[in-house]
């Protein structure tokens, strides 16, 4: 690890997931912390075209264990290193706004599995002293849900990427992420958010990065389930509990940005982190009518069916509530 130095050519340091970063890119949705020893290192210089041995590629990547390259036309280039270094190369004219939703989002994800924690899709909310996961595909309503959670009391860990890193105990633990929150306008109106003063999260997105500015946990909590939400047509919300096959199947089918553990050299890995994981924690299936039911309504059944859930002590220890 380097030493985080504020003072020298210009870099700043920041905390996410677990880690100090020291960063020569300004990234203002990150909590700004004290100069310390850094785990990580980002910097503006020359991406490398390509790798000289890569186990996977596509059109905007090469991948190799240790080693990822990232290409996004007429945004940026970038490097990622051992889960050490991040090395970005802007385009002529790039918008600074797009140059950081890659590099806090794809980049940083492929950094924390290069790391060996396990990045899942899906957004943490702290009930009872435990993390829950909500996950689920683009559209299902993770970040609405976790939103409205927020909104209720419920502290926020992590927005659409939650990383989880195993202890020396066994014991799986959700590290925070950004105190920010991804909103489309239509879930922040339903909430009565306001979003004309915030920034979008692209230009041609409806979307909204909307800051947390209290009620954010800033360390972590022990996983206790995760549910993934589904839209059907249908008359009520239903949830259902995941064994076997299909607890794996959905834990590793919602790791965030998959389509890179292969290139990575991660399949072992990733399959026996995951394996490990859900003899931890609950999981289940959140299945949600695509019109008609309002979100109070599923808060409430959530919140009815997480009573039967699972409580935390302060060494991530479970006990039954009931």
């Amino acid at each position: 690890m380097r030493q985080c130095n504020n003072d020298v050519n210009n870099n700043y340091c920041y905390s996410a997931f677990g880690l100090r970063i020291d960063s020569e890119v300004v990234l203002p949705e990150l909590p700004i912390v004290a100069g310390n020893a850094a785990d990580v290192r980002i910097r503006y210089g020359d991406a490398r075209d390509k790798l000289d041995f890569s186990l996977n590629e596509g059109y905007d990547y090469q991948a190799a264990a240790g080693s990822f390259l990232f290409r996004v036309d007429r945004v940026a280039s970038y490097s990622i290193t051992n889960g050490e270094e991040i090395v970005v190369r802007p385009c002529n004219q790039a918008s600074f706004r797009m140059i950081r939703l890659y590099l806090l989002g794809t980049v940083m994800g492929v950094l924390l599995m290069q790391r060996g924690l396990l990045p899942i899709h899906g957004s943490t909310v702290v009930i009872n002293g435990c993390g829950v996961i909500f996950t689920g595909i683009s559209g299902a309503g993770k970040s609405t849900m976790a939103a409205a959670l927020h909104k209720k009391g419920y502290p926020l860990l992590a927005d659409d990427v939650s990383a989880i890193i195993c202890d020396p105990n066994g014991i799986f633990w959700v590290n925070p992420g950004y105190p920010q929150q991804k909103l489309w306008q239509a879930s922040a109106a339903m909430m009565g958010i306001d979003t004309a003063a915030f920034d979008r999260v692209c230009e041609d997105k409806d979307k909204y990065a909307v800051p947390v500015a209290a009620g954010f946990r800033r360390s972590p909590v022990p996983v206790a389930a995760v549910y993934e939400i589904v839209v059907k047509p249908c008359a009520d919300v239903s949830i259902v509990p995941l064994k076997g096959a299909a607890k794996l199947t959905t834990i590793m089918g919602n790791t965030y940005r998959g389509e890179f553990i292969n290139g990575l050299g991660m399949q072992v890995t990733h399959f026996k982190q995951c394996a490990h994981l859900i003899k931890q924690v609950q999981a289940f299936r959140l299945t949600r009518p695509e019109l008609g039911i309002s979100l109070d309504r599923q808060i409430e059944i959530l919140l009815q069916h997480n009573k039967q859930s699972f409580a935390a002590d302060e060494t991530g220890r479970f006990y039954h509530l009931a």
